[in-house]
This record gives structure tokens, sequence and C-alpha cells, in this order.
């Protein structure tokens, strides 16, 4: 019952009771009467809907600033006219409108309209409610259509080049100690571990230095990368952790552009991915939502990397750069053949050299883009 009905009602129990108090016919017919309006409105919204409404979402998973549609299709599936239909779907925060025209008896038709998807995050978008009320206004009813769907609108997903290292063949071997066993390319005599293939045994080695050391065989076609993202929110603002976030993808992105395997790693020690990986979509999806927060050092993290088994390239995605993490950075140079550290902030714009670390000051994704491309020529 709405506001007008809720004050209708009163009113009417009002001129009813008043003109059987006082014996007024006048009054006591005006009651009734608006008894009988509330009865009407009530049975008229009670009636089941002629209308039916389906809607699609197209498509579920959408860059940041992309287009995504929703199809809503509707019916009159009852033997009288349907009027104009406000149709609301709530989106996140806001509430997207659309108008179902005026149907005849068996008539069809569909809308197509657009989501706002200026802005990243995963968003449920609720199910189609259609409210329907009496002429008088004394009653509404919602009625919902459709679930609910999600839609993940990703970070901005930027032309960053693979890198060298991730795309063509070592024909030299590898230069790092953590590249994957596998039989193409041999690279270096190690000492034997309990469970290697013993027909790998170099035996005349083992023979001269009185110990087993078998052939360390690698797979020079598999690049490996690892992106790091620093989450510490002191070396951010919102603006330069939005671009962080799309650099980030972007990377990933690239990386794995001819199915290599690919691995994130964030501040806050999620891991995801891992050499076996080839769709990186689990890990934009996990990007999607990934807020900045207090998190542990980005430190911490590069120490933790010293014990993992390495790869080919690394890539840290930071704000504001403390040259003090440079030195962590360069150590893993025995883990990794390229490091390469990202830093997205407005406060400092001269570059920074560091040995055996490329070293990007970008103010935004946009520009972070054009010097990994240009640099990586």
């Amino acid at each position: 019952m709405t506001r007008t009905g809720i004050i209708a009602l009163i009113a009417a129990l009002g001129m009813l009771t008043t003109g059987l108090w006082l014996n007024w016919v006048a009054f006591s017919a005006i009651g009734i009467s608006l008894f009988l309006l509330l009865i009407l409105g009530g049975i008229s919204v009670a009636r089941p809907s002629q209308l039916t409404i389906d809607r699609q979402i197209q498509p579920p998973r959408v860059p940041k600033g992309s287009p995504a549609i929703a199809f809503l299709t509707f019916a009159n599936r009852g033997r009288s006219s349907v009027g104009v239909t406000v149709a609301r779907q709530p989106f996140g925060s806001i509430n997207v409108r659309t108008v179902i025209p005026r149907l005849r008896r068996g008539e069809r038709g569909m809308r197509t309209y657009r989501l706002p998807t200026t802005h990243r995050g995963i968003f449920d978008v609720g199910p189609v409610e259609v409210n329907r009320a009496d002429p008088f206004e004394l009653f509404r009813v919602s009625r919902r259509y459709a679930e609910v769907e999600r839609i993940w609108v990703y970070p901005r997903l930027l032309p960053f080049r693979p890198l060298p290292s991730g795309q063509i063949r070592h024909l030299e071997g590898p230069s790092s100690d953590t590249a994957p066993q596998g039989n193409i390319t041999f690279h270096r005599l190690r000492d034997y571990n309990v469970g290697d293939d013993l027909r790998l045994v170099h035996w005349r080695s083992s023979a001269r230095t009185g110990r087993l050391v078998v052939k360390h065989n690698v797979d020079t076609s598999q690049p490996y990368s690892v992106v790091l993202l620093d989450q510490s929110s002191s070396v951010y603002t919102p603006a330069t952790f939005e671009s962080a976030v799309d650099v980030c993808a972007s990377v990933l992105t690239a990386v794995s552009s001819n199915k290599a395997p690919a691995e994130l790693r964030s501040t806050d020690g999620t891991i995801l991915g891992g050499p076996r990986l080839r769709d990186v979509t689990s890990l934009i999806d996990y990007l999607t939502g990934i807020k900045a927060s207090d998190a542990a050092p980005l430190e911490a993290q590069l120490l933790a990397l010293r014990r993992a088994h390495g790869g080919t390239s690394l890539v840290v995605v930071t704000g504001v750069l403390d040259p003090a993490d440079l030195p962590a950075v360069a150590a893993l140079r025995r883990r990794f053949e390229r490091l390469v550290v990202i830093s997205i902030t407005s406060q400092q714009k001269t570059p920074i050299s560091f040995a055996g670390v490329r070293v990007i000051v970008a103010e935004d994704a946009d520009e972070a883009c054009a010097l990994w491309n240009v640099q990586g020529r």
C-alpha cells in the first residue's frame, strides 16, 4: 500500500465512523466509496502479471570502459494490453532504468542498453524490477524477473609488448639456475638428488669428483614469468593504484600471449598461477576485485622469492619507489633472467638506474606502456 493508499484508508475509516456516529449519510457514503476504491485497487494489482521479461548480459567479462550490453526481451502473454512500464535493475550502487513500451495482446519486443563500465570491480546486476500500481496509486506491487548476474569489469588492458626473454629461444642455454628441467638443452652439471633419473648421471665426471653428478637439461622454449603487485596503500594515491592494477593486468596478458605460464603475487601473500597455468583469466579476475591495503612491505615478498623456484622474468609493479628495495630485487638475478620494476607515481619523474634491474618510472599506465615498449625494442 502506498502513502496515498494509507491516507485513503484512514480517511475512509474516519468518514465511515463519523457518518455512523452522527448519522450523516453523506459521510458514510464517502467512507464506503473509499473502501470500494481500496478493494478494487488491491484486486487490480493482485492479479497475475501478463508481462514476461528475460535478460542476458554480454560479455560477462569486459575491460574497463568497453561496452557491456544487456539484452532485455519482453512479451505480453495476456489477452489485454499492457501499458508503458519502467523496468529498474540494480547495478552496484546505482539503478539502471529501461522503458518498456505499451504491448498489445501477444506482442513481443526487445531493448538493449549499455551497462556502466567506467569503474573496475565485480558487480552484481540484480533482477529486473517492475512496479505495478492501480490507477489511483493506492497500491503498488514490485515484481522481479531474471536472476542475479555477475559482471567483471576488468582493469584496462594496454598493448604491452612481450618481453624478449619470454618469446625467443636461448640458443646458448638459459642463464639462471632455476630454469625448468627438460630434455632440450644441456645447461650444467649438478650434484645428484634422490629421485633423479639415473640415465642423466654423468659417469665420467662422477668418477673424477668422487660423487654422483647429473646433467641438468632445460626446456629453453618455455618462458615463465612472475608479476608482483605492491598493494601498500602508503605508496599510492587512488588514481595511481588503479594505474598500477592496469599495468599488472596488461603485463600478465603480454607475457602469457603465447600461452606461456605466469604467476601473480601480491604483497598480502596471495600467490596465483604457476608453471602449469596457460590461461590468465583467473588472475585477471583476482585483479578485478583487488584493493589497496596495509599489506606486508614489498621487501618481505622479495625475500620470499629467493626461496621460490624462479623463472624467466620478474616484473615488480609498485607506487612511489623506495630505492632501498632495488638491491633486494637485484639479488634475485640468480632466480630470474630479466628483472623489471615499474613505479607508478606523480611525485618522482627522474629516471632511476640500478645495475641488473630495468626501472620504469611513469605517471600513469599509458606512460608506463609507452616506456615499456620503447625500452623493450
